[in-house]
């Protein structure tokens, strides 16, 4: 009861006075793989999440086609809307936000000429909703591979300049090289029940705050001690929880998905 009163006190003085409280460390990420609808109606409590937990940095993952879509190409009018109110919100709440396109790697075995398509697509939407950086998934964790996504982390840096890069292998990489070529590391994606702290490699060369933790099939009801052991005790970067199961854990809105943020803000600021 006290931490939901705490957080309630916390999302009200963010709302009055969003200007004078930082961003906190441990944020939020979602893998958006959801349709936005006409007037952004699917991504609706998404956008009021980013506006009422104002101090929580989110990390927004969008994904209209696997991808971009076909090389060249520019998303469709809703993605280009609401993307873009994506980040208007943000930047009249704390700008709070990092955008990610999503360019799948086949762990190692697509293309590089494809995946650089994915990466100058993006680079080359329009500024009011192109993204912040670049959202790799299926990243293969072999020490053999790392040259790869060095040259996929050069090319985005070159391309967007100030960036933000995440890599999503779902698991500990074999080399802690990774760690350096990457803002973010998915270092556990997986069931909500098969998580505990002893699944993450912590140490100096794989810190704990460019770790990110996914995961699916929770219970109706998230605990708050395994949020405030992922934002304040292990210090993640950022984590996502979802009551659905696997097949569709990125295409639904989580129903506990507000009191997430705000629990993030309550582990924070208790």
């Amino acid at each position: 009861m006290f931490y939901t009163m705490a957080m309630r006190l916390t999302i009200a003085l963010i709302l009055f006075f969003p200007e004078t409280l930082a961003l906190l460390s441990s944020g939020a990420i979602f893998p958006l793989y959801i349709y936005p609808g006409d007037d952004c109606s699917a991504w609706t409590t998404v956008i009021g999440s980013i506006q009422a937990c104002s101090t929580v940095p989110f990390y927004i993952v969008v994904n209209p086609a696997s991808g971009p879509g076909a090389s060249g190409t520019q998303p469709d009018t809703n993605y280009q809307a609401c993307i873009a109110r994506l980040r208007t919100t943000a930047s009249a709440h704390g700008n709070n936000l990092k955008i990610l396109g999503y360019v799948a790697t086949g762990f190692g075995s697509r293309a590089s000429t494809a995946v650089t398509a994915d990466i100058d697509t993006y680079n080359q939407w329009a500024t009011s909703y192109r993204p912040d950086g670049i959202f790799f998934d299926e990243v293969a964790t072999a020490t053999s591979f790392l040259p790869t996504y060095q040259a996929y982390s050069t090319k985005v840096h070159q391309d967007f300049g100030t960036s933000f890069i995440i890599l999503n292998p779902g698991t500990t990489p074999q080399t802690s090289g990774y760690f350096n070529i990457a803002d973010f590391i998915v270092t556990f994606e997986g069931f909500y029940n098969d998580f505990s702290q002893s699944a993450l490699t912590i140490s100096a060369d794989r810190p704990a705050h460019k770790q990110v933790v996914i995961l699916h099939d929770g219970p109706a009801q998230i605990s708050f001690t395994l949020v405030d052991q992922l934002a304040e005790i292990i210090g993640v970067g950022a984590s996502f929880i979802t009551n659905f199961p696997n097949a569709v854990a990125y295409e639904n809105v989580p129903g506990q998905w507000l009191t997430f943020c705000g629990d993030l803000i309550s582990a924070q600021t208790a």
